[in-house]
């Protein structure tokens, strides 16, 4: 671009000014096209009444201007740096500039000019507060920069206030995001002491402060837009962490973004553990599943619905019933996936339970219908072979022999009835407040020696500081009894069996287990343990767990099992901590 103030020679001064006095004084002019926007000016200051010889000054009281200087503060602190530059540019040609900012208004709010102007008598109205527009100064730097919305240069005897005759005034327009003028940026110069770069230099400073003014909102805009993003984040959080179910969502590559409440609890994992991770963190080891079904609704992107799965964190088995959706981005490419968890293990649980109960109904029926018809007969058995026994006396004692042992066989056949009775209609529990590694400490004393003749070494694991726990003595040591037998019987003369306690505060349970190293037990028998009459042992009855497993149900409890072959066999009794019977 040509600039501006050389593409009016100065040898058209005289031209000009003949033009502007017949112009004046009412008479015809032609608009040339080198005339063309200097006469448009003119004809709208003529419009608006503009005296050329008298400037009409129209000026802020000094609290309006600092109050509007307030609001045009950041343009002006962008500007100093320009200005500085600009000044150095002037001050090569000429010692005396002034160089002015107006508002969109035209009202000057700021000037500045060198030591020699300051010095200078100078009959122009250029200091803050006065209004540079059109209809009061005539055309200018400033007002028709406001009226034409472009920069440009009014050199001399183009202002149609002859009192700017002797001076070229050149203006640029600072503009917003929406095009509307904030600020204008003016330079006055005496006429042929002006720099060539003068126009440009004054463009250049304006539209460095439009990009500085459209960066500066950019950032404003990026920070609400930030916060915005923080708040609606806190909200997803406060949201997610208030539902029982869990929440994990992940970005397309797998990585865990966040992880809510419940999930920590489902997992017994902490968000800060897994986040960030890959979600195959939760292996085998955690879930069944060769492929987690979060992963596949990225990898396959498809959702799944009401799927349900069963998986484990470091202390329980958990069920789990999953729904996953995808996420896409703007251009509608899979973005990641949310899974939503909802834990259903209690139900699982109680419909155990109810399956349990259900089968023990149907025993204690067999039971009520037996105990009487089995009973009876064997009592009169027992009573004559004792009679017999003593009758027979010293006389015959291979005969005698035979006598007790058909008494020993009927008290056995009697003990199976007492259990069986005792599994079909269950003594309530007697509760009473004790403490659980008591209770272990004492059945390791008695049991220690039983498994000591076995070959098998018996230790403990107790946690301290174990809460207080209402229970049945007598009934839970039965259960440790039949669990420990059960272990013993299992190991061939060698191993260790291990009973351990924990305490699960935020279950508010306490875990007794009953840990062996022995062969394990194969995956199709675990689901049929305490089933009444099931046994993989050669002269047992199947009672003793399924004895164990009724005890612990009338404490509110639950027993799990978790074994591997070759490995071992695990069993868990949780018992609550706070629950009054």
């Amino acid at each position: 671009m040509i600039d501006r103030i050389i593409s009016v020679p100065h040898l058209n001064q005289s031209r000009l000014y003949i033009r502007w006095k017949k112009l004046i004084s009412g008479q015809p002019i032609d608009g040339e096209k080198l005339f063309s926007e200097t006469y448009s000016a003119w004809q709208r200051c003529a419009a608006c009444g503009v005296n050329p010889f008298k400037l009409q000054i129209k000026c802020l009281s000094e609290e309006e201007l600092q109050y509007r200087k307030s609001r045009m503060r950041e343009i002006l602190n962008l500007l100093q740096s320009h200005i500085e530059t600009i000044k150095r540019t002037l001050s090569t040609h000429s010692n005396v500039y002034f160089i002015a900012v107006a508002d969109q208004e035209g009202y000057i709010m700021e000037v500045y000019s060198d030591r020699a102007s300051e010095n200078t008598v100078c009959n122009l109205p250029l200091y803050p507060g006065v209004c540079f527009d059109e209809k009061y100064i005539g055309n200018n730097g400033i007002g028709s920069v406001l009226a034409i919305g472009k920069p440009l240069a009014v050199i001399g005897a183009e202002h149609y206030s002859k009192l700017f005759h002797k001076w070229t005034s050149v203006g640029a327009p600072i503009l917003g995001d929406d095009g509307k003028i904030l600020a204008v940026i003016k330079v006055n110069i005496p006429c042929g002491l002006e720099s060539p770069y003068t126009f440009s230099l004054t463009v250049a400073a304006a539209k460095a402060v439009e990009a500085a003014l459209k960066q500066t909102q950019m950032e404003r805009q990026l920070q609400e837009f930030k916060k915005i993003l923080r708040q609606l984040m806190q909200q997803r959080d406060i949201i997610f962490n208030a539902i029982s179910q869990g929440v994990v969502i992940l970005n397309k590559e797998g990585t865990v973004t966040f992880f809510n409440k419940a999930a920590e609890r489902i997992w017994n994992l902490q968000a800060s553990e897994i986040g960030g991770e890959n979600f195959n963190c939760l292996d085998e080891s955690r879930c069944r599943r060769l492929e987690l079904l979060l992963l596949r609704t990225i990898r396959e992107a498809k959702p799944f619905t009401n799927i349900e799965c069963k998986c484990k964190n470091d202390q329980h088995d958990k069920f789990l019933l999953v729904n996953t959706s995808l996420l896409r981005d703007e251009n509608d490419a899979v973005a990641g996936a949310i899974g939503i968890y909802t834990d259903v293990t209690e139900l699982r649980r109680q419909e155990a339970r109810i399956r349990e109960q259900e089968k023990l109904a149907v025993v204690g029926q067999m039971a009520a219908g037996m105990a009487h018809e089995i009973r009876n007969p064997l009592a009169s058995v027992r009573g004559f072979a004792q009679l017999m026994s003593e009758k027979i006396g010293q006389i015959n004692s291979t005969f005698k022999e035979y006598m007790e042992i058909m008494i020993q066989e009927i008290d056995q056949a009697d003990s199976f009835i007492n259990n069986f009775l005792q599994l079909a209609r269950p003594k309530p529990p007697a509760m009473q407040q004790c403490s659980l590694n008591e209770l272990i400490t004492s059945f390791a004393r008695i049991f220690e020696s039983q498994a000591f003749l076995r070959g098998v070494k018996l230790k403990t694991d107790l946690q301290e500081d174990l809460p207080p726990i209402i229970i049945d003595r007598d009934q839970i040591k039965q259960v440790l009894l039949n669990l420990c037998q059960n272990a013993l019987q299992a190991m061939d003369l060698r191993g260790t069996i291990i009973l351990a306690t924990s305490h699960h505060k935020e279950e508010k349970e306490i875990c007794l287990s009953v840990i062996d190293d022995g062969p394990g037990i194969s995956p199709e028998n675990l689901d049929k343990l305490g089933t009444p009459f099931f046994t993989t042992k050669d002269k047992g009855t199947g009672l003793g767990l399924s004895i164990s497993y009724t005890i612990v149900d009338r404490h509110r409890g639950r027993i799990e099992v978790d074994s591997k072959l070759g490995e071992g066999t695990r069993f868990s009794i949780y018992l609550p901590v706070d629950q009054q019977f």
